[in-house]
């Protein structure tokens, strides 16, 4: 099901929440379920039971996630830097700096040992595992309250950037309240209602003027020449950036009038950090996990490189005027997905990953070049063409043969779920590139999550994407949240949806 549909009514009750304690007796959902423990997200950890050094106080907080990010997908990006610059990711080489701490998470929703991005932020938003499809709305209707609502209650300044939509399930997470993640208009609505300061990505769809107008302290651009105008450090106002209808394009498939993760963290940085009581800010790579699902090498290594550089123009940020220590950063990861890898030995994976840089177009392009060619044998025939100038490569008469048959929805793959044409692509550029995925879909993985600054010191050992909720509101000192309007009133839960 596509998760692109906006519900069309904006009528469903204001979102605030109750004390998340009692939210907690739906956990129980878990052990019907067969998850026990694994599901709660509160069970004891052997590591935790000593009692750690009472943590630091942050005035900020950056949250960034790579979305869809497998470990993989961080290994490929770092070997890319590597050999392109002879030096390690920002990301990697956090890892040998005094005070950063690493641990891996657990990823899984209430409902499903392998979670969508709605659960696995919700986890970060709101500190407790919900159902898939669902952001910070607990099976019974309870809501919950997301950390940049409690944030702002606090005096806090709040902002999000993402490559995907700004209503999308991962920045969704972090401000807004839905029991399905595809309600984007409603969660488009809240993104105002909530008063986010900064809010940069796509989804103009669900920000139509209709809703805009409701709220005339916000300034909304549409292009990078707009953004430069917009991102005066101290400029009163909010600011709402949506830079194409759906998603941001595909590094590969952008034009100079679209601004990219790295511009976009500037200026929201320039934006927030003048606050008096501090900023939280989520900053997402969203198409990581796009090019992931698509199986689309040249795209995943080009998107997870532009995150790595949104997380360098952290760094560099934080080190301005001798360093900032008021700031705690946290680079995660939701889920895995399609756990990719090099896999060629010798001068075959050597020279496969070497032409990775000569894809010039996204999957998605070669998708749009086939649009109006009606049969299996012409699609396909274009799509050839639109592979050859993406990747370099000239499909073969059994390449061909092969996408020609999964068009037509016959069974090509041995992985049902893999029977796609992207997937199959993806497939026969394995041999090319030398990078082959296990799926098109999220995985269960555990994830990386590398933390620095006050309130760091609260990671460690394995933990539960839930906890991290936890070291934020610790960190910067929140005490409980106040309920919102409606926060009383359960949501109308409908049936669940396949994961995104």
């Amino acid at each position: 099901m596509s998760m692109d549909e906006g519900h069309p009514d904006h009528s469903w009750p204001r979102v605030g929440r109750r004390d998340v304690l009692r939210a907690g007796a739906a956990m129980g959902a878990s052990a019907a379920l067969g998850l026990g423990a694994l599901g709660s997200g509160r069970e004891t950890r052997p590591e935790a039971a000593g009692a750690r050094a009472p943590m630091g106080r942050a005035r900020n907080v950056i949250f960034m996630v790579a979305d869809g990010m497998s470990m993989g997908t961080l290994t490929l990006a770092d070997m890319r830097v590597r050999r392109a610059q002879g030096r390690s990711s920002w990301w990697m080489g956090l890892w040998g700096r005094p005070g950063v701490r690493r641990t891996m998470a657990r990823t899984h929703a209430l409902d499903s040992l392998v979670t969508d991005s709605a659960a696995a932020g919700s986890a970060w938003g709101s500190g407790l595992h919900i159902n898939n499809g669902s952001v910070n709305v607990m099976p019974d209707g309870k809501q919950l309250l997301p950390i940049l609502v409690h944030a702002r209650q606090a005096g806090k300044a709040t902002g999000v950037v993402t490559t995907a939509r700004i209503t999308h399930a991962t920045p969704a997470s972090f401000y807004a309240n839905s029991p399905r993640r595809d309600y984007e208009g409603m969660i488009g609505a809240q993104l105002l209602e909530r008063a986010i300061d900064v809010a940069l990505g796509g989804g103009a769809k669900f920000l139509p003027a209709s809703e805009t107008d409701k709220h005339p302290d916000v300034r909304i651009v549409r292009t990078a020449a707009e953004l430069r105008a917009a991102g005066v450090a101290g400029e009163k106002g909010r600011l709402v950036g949506v830079f194409d209808h759906g998603h941001v394009p595909f590094v590969l498939d952008r034009d100079g009038t679209i601004p990219g993760l790295v511009e976009m963290t500037r200026v929201a940085l320039a934006r927030l950090e003048t606050k008096p009581e501090g900023f939280v800010l989520q900053v997402e790579g969203g198409r990581v996990d796009h090019a992931a699902h698509n199986n689309d090498a040249g795209s995943l290594v080009r998107e997870m490189g532009e995150f790595d550089d949104a997380i360098g123009a952290v760094l560099e940020w934080m080190g301005k005027a001798g360093g900032r220590d008021d700031t705690l950063l946290i680079l995660t990861s939701d889920h895995g997905n399609a756990n990719p890898g090099l896999t060629l030995y010798g001068e075959g994976g050597n020279a496969g990953f070497a032409r990775l840089e000569n894809v010039r177009k996204s999957f998605d392009w070669i998708d749009a070049q086939m649009h109006g060619f009606k049969s299996a044998a012409a699609r396909v025939v274009k799509m050839a063409e639109a592979v050859k100038t993406a990747s370099g490569y000239e499909l073969t008469a059994g390449d061909r043969k092969l996408l020609e048959e999964c068009v037509q929805d016959q069974r090509v793959m041995a992985f049902v779920e893999a029977n796609k044409w992207t997937s199959v692509l993806g497939a026969i550029l394995a041999d090319h590139f030398g990078v082959a995925f296990a799926s098109p879909n999220h995985t269960s993985d555990y994830v990386e999550v590398t933390a620095m600054g006050p309130g760091s010191e609260g990671i460690g050992g394995v933990i539960d994407n839930v906890e991290l909720h936890g070291v934020m509101v610790a960190a910067m000192g929140l005490g409980a949240g106040t309920m919102l309007p409606g926060m009383e009133e359960a949501m109308p839960m409908p049936k669940p949806i396949k994961p995104d």
